[in-house]
């Protein structure tokens, strides 16, 4: 059954509409996204200068004087996922959790797996699994990455580490490559294995002395660098969410306009099929007149 002029114009308008909504949050995504991007270029010397000091203290420290250092057998494993509270982002959510059930199937089989879900998706993706998350933070992502609450979720992770709760934590997350690219990312935070720091900062803390001592100042610094590490990866995740929309909106504000393309020129051609028979009908009018 042909489609008539009005229902095409309908469809038209609601399109447009639909083209609108799509544009602004574009708009507003690009928005945020560069304000988080200018927060995790000012964080990122911060947590590299705090990783090179770190490093340091270690290798003139021994690795067995903090718990935070050693390595044991493995038997249970807290795993942290960030994902967004909100959709309309491609496959940015799809991908991380993804990435997170390859791992934990081929990485993690035969161990305690306790999962800590940061973000909406995360927590409806493995509640319809059936699967208990650990611990579970809804909507905190929204507008900003929040210390304090990387703060929190951390010192119940470390705590559970110290007491051999659990053997090993990672943060699996999208990293924020560029606007096009979130790559899903495995990041081990405990134990903490810093490896071998910049050649140019090899001995740094020979240069300074230490108020009571190095092993002390290590201690204060290996949770805050912890934190730090997963308070970097909300700015990573949320900025790789406001790109991802972004692009999501971008696209389908263009396929708007395609289908409004398509649709007028189906509007034009029905209208010239309306004006053709109406020709017709007085013409043939006319012709019957005369005879």
């Amino acid at each position: 059954m042909a489609v008539s002029m009005r229902d095409i114009k309908r469809k038209i308008t609601s399109i447009q509409k639909t083209q609108q909504i799509t544009k602004a949050m574009k708009m507003v995504a690009a928005a945020k996204l560069r304000k988080t991007q200018d927060a995790a270029l000012i964080f990122k010397p911060y947590i590299t200068k705090l990783e090179q000091m770190i490093g340091s203290l270690v290798s003139s420290t021994s690795r067995q004087d903090n718990k935070m250092l050693l390595f044991r057998d493995v038997k249970s494993v807290d795993v942290i996922v960030i994902t967004s509270d909100r959709g309309l982002c491609g496959a940015f959510n799809h991908n991380v959790l993804k990435e997170t059930e390859n791992f934990i199937k081929n990485k993690l089989q035969g161990k305690d797996v306790n999962l800590v879900l940061i973000g909406r998706f995360a927590y409806n993706y493995f509640k319809f699994r059936g699967i208990q998350p650990k611990e579970t933070y809804t909507d905190v992502l929204k507008d900003k990455a929040d210390y304090s609450l990387a703060s929190d979720i951390m010192d119940k992770v470390i705590a559970d580490f110290l007491d051999e709760k659990s053997d090993e934590a990672y943060i699996i997350y999208n990293r924020f490559v560029n606007v096009l690219v979130q790559k899903p990312t495995i990041k081990r935070v405990l134990p903490i294995y810093i490896g071998d720091t910049v050649p140019s900062e090899k001995g740094m803390v020979e240069k300074f002395d230490f108020e009571p001592d190095k092993e002390t100042v290590l201690d204060e610094l290996l949770p805050k660098y912890v934190k730090m590490e997963l308070y970097g990866s909300m700015l990573e995740s949320l900025a790789g969410e406001y790109a991802a929309r972004m692009t999501a909106m971008d696209a389908a504000t263009n396929n708007a306009a395609e289908m409004i393309k398509t649709l007028t020129l189906e509007f034009n051609k029905a209208r010239q099929a309306s004006i053709t028979k109406e020709l017709i009908e007085i013409t043939t009018s006319i012709e019957a007149m005369k005879q």
